[in-house]
């Protein structure tokens, strides 16, 4: 990935409608998941999906880097990476039996804030007041979703939680690993540790699945793959923290999907609280370019 994406109002224009259209994929290959998780274990739908991401993804690496690019210079980095993914994944797929997509992709939205803490104990980022102030208001947004102690509280919430904070972590691990190892080393280990992860469980929960189940799968499979191809080419047009705002369409997309698919109509409190975290992420990003503007005229 290019560390340095150029600035051109072309580029940036281009990279901003990969990230939408990024959004969009993952809020209709979510949207696919709910409809097969379940009768499906979740195991089994995340082993066909990293059968499709591998054989997609481990050619196109090859053909672009060579087989070097199957060394990782940080392994045991990779490894955790690649399993805290796999969980992610099986939380949130997990959180999606149980709850309207629009409520688990609301709460999961929390990632990008719990980076920030992660940050400040594994990379000793330092944070101000503000940035404080906002992921304590994406906290309260999360709290106004689930409601705990109330009769509206659903203890399946606990699913994209757990995605999120996993999901938080492994982004800080990339961040660690970012200078040693290029972005393609740690797309192939982690679908393939997650096709490992997968492939062991799979016999204690196996069920035998329909035409129907191994086409969604494969679907899945597919839009992501081309979902994080664009985020990395979007990320090599654009600085990150000028992208991450617009990743949160993914929750609007979520909630269109929610009642075009499934007609649920999210409740004032999730669009209420979805809202709030989205505000408080969108202004988390933009104190990142900020004070990546002053370290850069400080140097």
């Amino acid at each position: 990935m290019n560390p340095d994406p150029p600035a051109g109002d072309g580029s940036r224009l281009i990279a901003i409608l990969l990230i939408l259209a990024a959004s969009l994929i993952f809020a209709v290959s979510d949207s696919v998941a709910k409809l097969v998780v379940g009768p499906l274990p979740a195991v089994e739908l995340m082993w066909i999906r990293s059968i499709v991401v591998v054989l997609i993804t481990l050619p196109a690496v090859l053909w672009r880097k060579g087989p070097g690019v199957l060394r990782a210079k940080q392994p045991l980095r990779q490894i955790l990476r690649g399993a805290c993914i796999f969980i992610s994944s099986i939380a949130f797929l997990t959180g999606l039996i149980y709850l309207p997509l629009a409520d688990a992709s609301a709460i999961n939205f929390i990632w990008p804030l719990l980076i920030t803490i992660f940050s400040v104990f594994m990379l000793g980022e330092k944070v101000g007041i503000r940035r404080a102030g906002a992921l304590l208001a994406g906290c309260i947004g999360m709290l106004i979703i689930i409601r705990p102690g109330s009769g509206a509280f659903q203890p399946a919430a606990v699913f994209p939680l757990i995605a999120a904070a996993v999901w938080a972590f492994a982004s800080v691990l990339t961040r660690m690993m970012a200078a040693a190892e290029s972005p393609e080393t740690t797309l192939i280990w982690s679908a393939a540790i997650a096709l490992l992860c997968s492939t062991l469980i799979l016999p204690f929960v196996w069920v035998t699945p329909t035409w129907r189940e191994i086409g969604f799968g494969v679907f899945i499979g597919l839009s992501s793959a081309a979902a994080h191809s664009m985020i990395v080419f979007a990320f090599d047009r654009a600085p990150a923290s000028a992208l991450a705002p617009f990743s949160y369409m993914q929750l609007v997309w979520a909630a269109l999907c929610s009642l075009l698919i499934f007609d649920a109509v999210p409740d004032r409190w999730v669009i209420l609280g979805g809202a709030i975290i989205a505000a408080s992420g969108i202004y988390t990003a933009h104190r990142e370019r900020v004070r990546m503007r002053e370290l850069k005229a400080v140097s």
